[in-house]
C-alpha cells in the first residue's frame, strides 16, 4: 500500500492553529487544485471532541465558502484524527487568504446561534452536536496566532519511526 502524503508530515512537530499547503495537482484539463491542512488542535497534545468537531463540520464548511469567495472550495472534510480539516479548492490561493479566511471563519462561528442542517432530514448524526463546544473551539483558535506551516520542516525522517503511541496528556478542545 503507498504511504499517504498526510502520513509524510512529522506530526510532532506540526503547530497549530496553522494551515498548510499539503499539496497541488493539475487536473487533465490543466486546472490546479490546492488541498490544505487547516490545522486547529497540536497533534497528539489536542483532540477536538466529536460534538464540536460535527458542529464545526456543519458550520466551517459554510463559513469558509463564504470567506474564501474569489476561490471554488471543491470539499471541507474533518481529519479521523480529530486535529482539523482538509479543505480541497480550485485554484492556488495564497496562503495569507486561507489565512484570513480561517480567521474570520472561527470569528462567524462565535457570533452565530443555530447550527445548519442539524436535523434529521439533512443530518445522519444529528442529535451529535454541540454549538457550545463548536464556540469553545474557535475561541481557543482566535486566542492564538494561526502560523503557516512550512512543508520543508515538517518533513518526516523515516528512520525515526516507532510503533508506539502514548495517549497521556492529549488535551480535549471542545
Amino acid at each position: 500500500m503507498p504511504m499517504l502524503d498526510s502520513f509524510l508530515v512529522d506530526h510532532t512537530k506540526m503547530p497549530a492553529p496553522a494551515i498548510r499547503v499539503a499539496k497541488r495537482v493539475k487536473t487533465p484539463k490543466g486546472d490546479i487544485i490546492s488541498v490544505y491542512d487547516l490545522r486547529f488542535a497540536k497533534p497528539n497534545k489536542e483532540i477536538i471532541s466529536e460534538k464540536a468537531m460535527h458542529t464545526l463540520e456543519h458550520l466551517f464548511a459554510g463559513f469558509m465558502r463564504d470567506n474564501l469567495k474569489n476561490y471554488e472550495i471543491i470539499d471541507i472534510s474533518p481529519m479521523g484524527c480529530r486535529t482539523g480539516f482538509y479543505m480541497s479548492v480550485i485554484g492556488t490561493p495564497k496562503d495569507e487568504e486561507i489565512l484570513e479566511a480561517f480567521r474570520k471563519s472561527m470569528e462567524d462561528i462565535l457570533k452565530t446561534n443555530e447550527i445548519p442542517e442539524a436535523n434529521i432530514y439533512q443530518c445522519g448524526s444529528c442529535y451529535m452536536h454541540s454549538l457550545k463546544k463548536a464556540k469553545e473551539v474557535a475561541k481557543h483558535i482566535l486566542e492564538n496566532e494561526i502560523t503557516i506551516m512550512d512543508n520543508e520542516a515538517l518533513k518526516l525522517d523515516l528512520n525515526k519511526i516507532e510503533n508506539i503511541c502514548n495517549v497521556e496528556g492529549v488535551k480535549t478542545l471542545g
